[in-house]
């Protein structure tokens, strides 16, 4: 599973020059905490909205609102992990490389949390309207949701 959240992820941002950082949240598992977030955060999300919410007179706007509910969690969740997995972590490498600001950590790491933040976010929209559209199958509620 690693392998294939760090895939995700180092494909879309990943910088030969701060390799530490990113050998660090593979080793520490935190490509792994970050992709269970996109998944599972919008999967308990809409199941949540198309068997627990009893409003049989949804409307699509509603639906458009539980989408960002999710983006909203997930985005919050991504940028509390991300931040700590990098900041706080006990990789002395790291930390020195970080504390160091010849090497230019500082400034890239900086913006690594909102990065992540936006990548995950996304990803939570498409996996949430995915999910949506299977879920709305075995609902009896909401069965007329998103179309």
């Amino acid at each position: 599973m690693k392998d294939l959240f760090a895939s995700i992820y180092e494909n879309l941002i990943y910088n030969q020059q701060y390799d530490l950082v990113f050998q660090h949240l593979y080793d520490s598992g935190g490509y792994v905490k970050l992709g269970l977030i996109f998944l599972i955060v919008p999967l308990l999300c809409w199941l949540a909205f198309y068997f627990l919410w009893r409003f049989p007179y949804g409307k699509w706007w509603h639906w458009l609102i539980w989408l960002f509910v999710a983006f909203f969690i997930v985005s919050g969740l991504t940028y509390g992990i991300a931040n700590t997995e990098i900041f706080a972590s006990n990789n002395t490498a790291l930390n020195n490389a970080i504390s160091d600001s010849s090497t230019g950590y500082d400034n890239f790491v900086s913006t690594l949390p909102f990065t992540y933040l936006l990548i995950n976010g996304l990803l939570s929209i498409l996996v949430g309207f995915v999910y949506s559209l299977i879920m709305k199958q075995f609902s009896k509620i909401q069965i007329h949701l998103p179309f």
